[in-house]
């Protein structure tokens, strides 16, 4: 196992995942017992996917570039690189606000769609993550675990 420095950005851009995932878990959490304490629940799309991309996705995403920053110790990785992993730290951090800020736009004056547009934002970062990931298990060759 690497030290703490070991996997730079790739490890830098874990951790920011992380902290993200910490503040949607207490944004969702809160959002939650404020639905209850008041007994309106119009707000189930945000606080669900606070939870659910917030918290469990990102945290993967976090988990997913820490094991990389791992297996870059080792040497560079063909086609995984620090600016694709930025790009899609980025993308996803944007997609999310946006798709939430949208979902309560007014329905009827085309704003709604907006939420749309940053979904798209949000599906891109999930299927560069995944290609991210991919090439990394493929450079590895055959990775055994004991």
């Amino acid at each position: 196992m690497s030290g703490p420095a070991g996997g730079g950005p790739f490890r830098r851009i874990a951790r920011s995942y992380f902290r993200v995932a910490l503040f949607y878990l207490a944004l969702g959490l809160l959002l939650g017992a404020g639905m209850l304490w008041f007994g309106n629940d119009n707000f189930q799309f945000l606080h669900g996917h606070m939870l659910l991309i917030g918290v469990g996705l990102f945290g993967v995403y976090g988990a997913g570039l820490w094991w990389i920053a791992g297996r870059s110790d080792a040497g560079p990785l063909p086609g995984v690189t620090p600016v694709l992993a930025n790009l899609q730290f980025w993308l996803a951090n944007v997609g999310l606000p946006g798709m939430l800020a949208g979902s309560v736009l007014p329905v009827g004056l085309g704003l709604d769609r907006i939420a749309v547009l940053f979904g798209f934002m949000e599906a891109v970062a999930g299927v560069l993550f995944a290609l991210l990931l991919n090439r990394t298990l493929k450079s590895q060759g055959s990775i055994h675990c004991h």
